[in-house]
């Protein structure tokens, strides 16, 4: 049997639409990441673009199995009207991930 929570996000995933290729999330693959208290975070992986991005869910009092006690879903920073910047390539993500395969030292020696 499915999570209550992710068959609620389920159902509801066609009135929202894809910021990156605009397409419905009702293709979309939800997975629930971790939960605390009345917190759930899914991650959710467009069906057609395979973009990803982290949904916060905050639960009026304790989480329970009722998912009609959903009081607030947290939009991710990247769902802001205006992104700045261009998206990440995927060379710049191999770029950063080979300088990171091999480096041993400090965040700030990283950044610096």
């Amino acid at each position: 049997m499915d999570d209550p929570i992710l068959e609620f996000l389920r159902s509801q995933s066609h009135n929202y639409r894809c910021r990156v290729c605009g397409s419905s999330h009702k293709g979309s693959q939800l997975r629930k990441i971790g939960q605390q208290n009345n917190k759930v975070v899914v991650q959710v992986t467009c069906g057609r673009c395979r973009d990803s991005f982290m949904l916060h869910i905050q639960f009026a009092g304790a989480l329970s199995a009722e998912v009609e006690e959903v009081t607030a879903v947290v939009p991710s920073p990247r769902d802001a009207e205006e992104i700045v910047g261009d998206p990440v390539t995927h060379d710049e993500v191999l770029d950063a991930h080979q300088r990171l395969a091999g480096f041993q030292g400090k965040l700030t020696d990283l950044i610096g």
